[in-house]
Order: C-alpha cells, then structure tokens, then sequence
C-alpha cells in the first residue's frame, strides 16, 4: 500500500521504473478509486468495507466493527500485517523511528481495539524485516498487508522532502518485496501481490478518495492487460473475501470484485 498518488502520476512515470514494470507484467486497474479523503479512513474501508463516517487521520479513533481479519480467523485462515518502522509486534503508539517516520494512521489493524487490545491477536501486526523470514521459513500468512514508512511510500515527511529520493524509495522498495515474495515458495499458482494506494492527489483528486492505480502480480492470471472498469477499495476487498469464501464486509457487499485482474 503506497500512499497519495494517483494514475496520472505512476502510470508512464520515468522516475518509477520497477513499478511500471510491473504493471506491464500483470494487470493494472486504470479506474480504481479511494473512498475519501484523508489517509486512515481509506485504510480502514480496505479491511472494514466503511470509512464509518471519519474524514480524519486521528490516529486515536476506535473502530468497533467487523474485519477481515475476523473473516479469516473464522475460517481458519492466517493474517498478518508488515509495517516499515514498527519498533516492535503489537506495538501501539500513534508514532515510532526518526522523524516518525512509522505512523499508525497506516496501520488500520492497530484501529480496531478487537486487534490492538488482544495480545494474541497484535502478534500478528509486526515489524518488516519479519516478512523476510517468514518466506524464506515458508510461513507467509493467507493475507498479507505490507506498508512502507512515509519516506518509501511516495508520501513524504521531515525527513524526506526530496522528490526524486521519495520515487527512487518507493520504487526500490516495491521491486525489493516483489522479488522476495515470487523468490519465496509462497509464490504459487494462487497467490497474487496488489499494489496500490490509499487516494490521489492533483488532478486524479476527483471522484471518492480519487482515481488511483491498482496493479495485479499473478503467475496464472492477466499479464499486460489495463482495465477502465470503474473499481474502489470495496472492490478490492469483495475480490479478498470471494476468493477465501467468506461472508462480504460492509459496503463491499454491493461493489463489483475485480475478477477481470486476477483471473484469465
């Protein structure tokens, strides 16, 4: 998950060159949209199906509310959360790193007390560099959900003003964990690597949370195919649930899945 661009600004952009790659590689949603503005409610509707009303980063809001890593448990299946800067598993602060560079605005698992105040539970909201290991030990979770720091996710803070620095980050973050995860045995016919973003700005700042990327990475499904079909985080989600099974979340119940980037 990258953070505040939207389709115009990554897709032909010379200063990403990995992620369009990648996009040429896969399948890519032309149309897809955020939900809102700003960043965290657009985190929460990925894994809730609802932004539940918030139009704000606060990182002290509360969801009480279902999610998908109550569907997978219930199932089951294993989840985990990736965050770069994260001190440590289950941490719960608002910030950690230099410049606060992690931020839990980022980390909608941490937003639902269902999660944050179950120990067991936040165990699985860990540190990056256990990513890593994980596939390299064959361990990688049903779902996965990797979040950059905010001077690798194409956003920017204190510490990383630079543009050029910022894409050069981001980009070589992205072709980094790609290449770990289809390295890994994790990578088999029906596994698939989603990357997107939160919402967009500039002129792709229009409809929802505005009109973003989302390229699809499959060993079997859609290579060099673009889509304008008309998606949003809720159809991202519904495409997660369909696919394990499970029952949809929210207002993902009504939206479209986005079959057409991950199957042939």
């Amino acid at each position: 998950m990258l953070e505040n661009h939207g389709t115009g600004s990554v897709i032909g952009n010379a200063r990403l060159p990995a992620l369009n790659r990648l996009a040429a590689q896969g399948a890519v949603a032309l149309n897809n949209h955020g939900v809102t503005h700003p960043s965290l409610p657009n985190y929460v509707a990925l894994l809730a199906g609802s932004n539940f009303g918030s139009h704000s980063d606060d990182p002290n809001q509360k969801f009480n509310a279902p999610n998908l890593a109550d569907r997978l448990e219930a199932a089951g299946l294993s989840w985990k959360g990736y965050f770069q800067g994260l001190p440590r598993a289950g941490f719960t602060g608002n910030y950690a790193g230099p410049f606060w560079v992690y931020v839990k605005r980022h980390n909608p698992f941490m937003l639902f007390p269902s999660v944050a105040q179950n120990p067991a539970r936040a165990a699985n909201v860990v540190p990056l560099d256990q990513l890593e290991r994980d596939l390299q030990a064959g361990k990688a979770p049903t779902f996965a959900l990797i979040v950059p720091d905010l001077c690798h996710d194409l956003h920017r803070n204190v510490n990383c003003m630079d543009q050029a620095r910022l894409a050069a980050n981001a980009d070589t973050f992205v072709a980094k964990w790609v290449n770990a995860i289809r390295s890994s045995p994790a990578w088999d016919d029906q596994a698939a690597i989603v990357i997107t973003f939160d919402e967009a700005e500039g002129s792709d700042k229009r409809v929802g949370g505005g009109r973003i990327p989302a390229i699809v990475l499959t060993r079997s499904g859609p290579q060099g195919y673009s889509t304008e079909t008309n998606y949003n985080h809720y159809s991202l989600l519904r495409t997660l649930t369909d696919a394990w099974n499970l029952a949809p979340l929210g207002e993902s119940a009504q939206a479209a899945p986005m079959n057409e980037v991950f199957f042939k």
